[in-house]
C-alpha cells in the first residue's frame, strides 16, 4: 500500500496582495500530482486547507478540477477534509462540488450520506460519518474544529474510532508533535484515538514523529506561504552567517511509513539585519543582495540603536528582487507585553456568549446561541412597553419608538456596539 499525503495546499492563496504568489501556490501543487503520479500511488489524502478561502475564485476552482483530474484518470482516489482556511457554515462547500465532479471523497460528518467504491457511512447521532476505504484499509477524518469543539465533540460521542488498521485524517495541532509555539489552538494526543498513521494539516513546516509505534505527520505547505518558512536566510550582525531553510514537498507513505518527497518552489530569502547606522544598513542590505536573483522574494528585518530609513533599502531591494519588504526595529526600545485579562477586554454579554460557544452538546449550540442573541439585543417580540424595554435596554431609543414597536410587533435594534460587530 502506497499513498500520498498532502495538506495546506492554498490555492488561490495571493500572498502579499501578488496575483503571481497565487500562480506559485499553483504550480506547487501541480508538481506535487506529478510526482505523486510517478511514484504510482494507491491513493491521495488531503488534510484540510486545499483552498486559501472558502469560497475561492473561479480561477482556483479551476486549478483545482485539472489537478485532481489526473488522479480520477488513473482511478486513484483522493480523500480529503475540510481546513480552518476552507471550511464552512454554509449547507453546500467547495468540496461538495468537487465530490459531485468525482474529484474527491470528503471526509467526516455530514447531512446526507454518500456511499462509493471508495467511501462507506455509518450514522452518528442525527448526522452521518463518511468513511474512506481501500482494501483493508479504513480512512477516517474530520474538518479543523477549535481545540474547545474538539474536545467536547469527542467525549460527546467517540465516532472518529477505527474499527480497522487505518489512517486518521485532522487538521488541528497535536501538541505532542508540534511545537506549542507554532500554533496555540492545540488538541492532546490524549483525545486521539489508535490509529496506524495519523494524516495531519494545519502546521506549515513538515513534521514527523513516530510515537507507540505510530506515525504523526504533517507535510507542511508545498509552497513558502510564510517567512519562517525561508529557503535561506542570512544574519548580518558582527559578521554574514547564513541558514539554509525547510525543503517543502508532501509524504509518500509506504505501508504506514513515511518519507518526504521534495518539490520545487520560488526562493523565498530572509534577513536579519544589525546596523550601526543608515549607511551600515545599506552597505550590508547591498551585500547580502548579492545572494539573490531576480526570481526571488526577499525580506527583511533592520535593527538599529540609531533611526533607519527604510526606503531607500526598500528601493535598493526592489531592483534586485521580484518582489522585496524591509523593516525596521529600533534597538532600545521596550514593548508593552502586558496581558490584557478578560475582564478588561469583554464585556458581560460578550463574556456570556464565548462561554456558550464552549458547550458540549455541539448540535445545539446554534439554537442556544441563537436564543442568547436575541434576548441580548432585544430581538424577541414582547407584549409591553415594559417587557420590551426590560429586554432590549436600548438607551438610545426614545419612549415613543418603543411603543410604535410594541404596537407594529416589530423588534427595535439598539446601536450599541460589541464584539459582534467586528466578526465580519
Amino acid at each position: 500500500m502506497r499513498f500520498a499525503h498532502i495538506a495546506d495546499v492554498h490555492l488561490g492563496y495571493e500572498q502579499y496582495h501578488l496575483s503571481f504568489r497565487a500562480d506559485d501556490f499553483a504550480k506547487a501543487f501541480e508538481r506535487v500530482v506529478e510526482s505523486s503520479l510517478e511514484r504510482d500511488v494507491d491513493f491521495v489524502i488531503i488534510a484540510g486547507d486545499l483552498f486559501h478561502r472558502s469560497n475561492p475564485n473561479p480561477k482556483a476552482i479551476k486549478q483545482a478540477i485539472e489537478f485532481l483530474s489526473q488522479f480520477k484518470k488513473e482511478n486513484i482516489p483522493v480523500f480529503a477534509i475540510e481546513g480552518n482556511h476552507d471550511k464552512t457554515i454554509k449547507e453546500v462547500s467547495i468540496y461538495d462540488l468537487l465530490e459531485s465532479l468525482g474529484l474527491l471523497i470528503r471526509l467526516g460528518l455530514r447531512r446526507k450520506g454518500v456511499e462509493s467504491e471508495f467511501a462507506k457511512v455509518k450514522k452518528v447521532g442525527d448526522f452521518y460519518l463518511v468513511k474512506g476505504v481501500y482494501d483493508d484499509v479504513e480512512i477516517v477524518g474530520e474538518t479543523h474544529r477549535s481545540s474547545h469543539q474538539f474536545k467536547a465533540i469527542v467525549e460527546t460521542n467517540p465516532y472518529l474510532k477505527l474499527d480497522s488498521d487505518g489512517i486518521l485524517v485532522l487538521h488541528q495541532s497535536i501538541k505532542e508533535v508540534v511545537d506549542i509555539a507554532v500554533k496555540d489552538d492545540w488538541i492532546t494526543i490524549d483525545y486521539l484515538p489508535k490509529a496506524n498513521y495519523y494524516a495531519l494539516g494545519h502546521v506549515h513546516i513538515p513534521v514527523k514523529k513516530c510515537i507507540e509505534d505510530s506515525w504523526f505527520v504533517y507535510p507542511g505547505c508545498p509552497e513558502r506561504s510564510e517567512v519562517k518558512e525561508f529557503s535561506v536566510h542570512y544574519e548580518y550582525g558582527d559578521g554574514l552567517n547564513r541558514v539554509d531553510g525547510v525543503a517543502k514537498g508532501f509524504f509518500v507513505v509506504e505501508n504506514f511509513k513515511p518519507k518526504f518527497v521534495e518539490v520545487e518552489t520560488r526562493n523565498l530569502i530572509s534577513a536579519t539585519v544589525y546596523a550601526k547606522d543608515q549607511k551600515d544598513a545599506v552597505d550590508k542590505i547591498r551585500e547580502i543582495l548579492a545572494f539573490v536573483d531576480s526570481e526571488s522574494l526577499f525580506m527583511a528585518k533592520v535593527l538599529s540603536g540609531s533611526n533607519i530609513s527604510v526606503e531607500e533599502l526598500n528601493e535598493l531591494a526592489g531592483k534586485r528582487a521580484l518582489y522585496a519588504r524591509i523593516n525596521f526595529e529600533k534597538l532600545g526600545v521596550k514593548r508593552d507585553l502586558t496581558r490584557i485579562e478578560p475582564n478588561e477586554y469583554f464585556d458581560d454579554f460578550e463574556r456570556a456568549l464565548l462561554e456558550y460557544l464552549r458547550v458540549k452538546d455541539f448540535d445545539d449550540i446554534k439554537r442556544r446561541v441563537l436564543e442568547f442573541v436575541m434576548k441580548e439585543f432585544g430581538l424577541i417580540k414582547t407584549k409591553s412597553i415594559e417587557e420590551f424595554e426590560v429586554k432590549a435596554k436600548p438607551k438610545d431609543v426614545k419612549k415613543e419608538e418603543v411603543k410604535k414597536a410594541v404596537k407594529a410587533e416589530k423588534p427595535i435594534k439598539p446601536k450599541r456596539r460589541t464584539l459582534l460587530d467586528f466578526l465580519g
